[in-house]
């Protein structure tokens, strides 16, 4: 298999779906830790002759998601899938499939003024 393919994280197989879940605690940590190092290192490099540099507020787990891959033999729904799961989701679990172990969070409303504006070409459609 192709090292840089994106596998199942159940069976290893290559993915063929994919969803979102919020990160862990640990997960979002690192991405704290990661944003502390990036503000120290430009704070560093930082001319003294010049104001300091502005940083805008922490990062919020909220804006914050990770994938998750799975084979066709793993998936879940598709209409969980298009869905944002907790951290703590179990999918792919074979004991859950084809749904999973939490509760995703709700789809967001459409937005009508995207809705009525979008057009697709006409060879796109058909």
């Amino acid at each position: 298999m192709d090292p840089f393919a994106l596998a199942c994280r159940l069976c290893g197989q290559a993915a063929a779906v994919q969803w979102q879940r919020r990160l862990t605690p640990g997960e979002f940590e690192a991405v704290l830790a990661a944003e502390q190092a990036r503000r120290d290192q430009a704070a560093l490099l930082a001319d003294p002759a010049l104001h300091p540099p502005a940083f805008g507020p922490v990062p919020d787990p909220a804006h914050y998601t990770a994938p998750v891959y799975a084979c066709p033999a793993h998936a879940i729904t598709l209409d969980a899938a298009a869905r944002i799961h907790q951290a703590t989701c179990t999918a792919p679990a074979a004991a859950d499939l084809p749904g999973c172990g939490c509760t995703p969070e709700p789809a967001p409303s459409p937005d009508p003024e995207v809705a009525a504006t979008a057009a697709l070409p006409g060879h796109w459609t058909t």
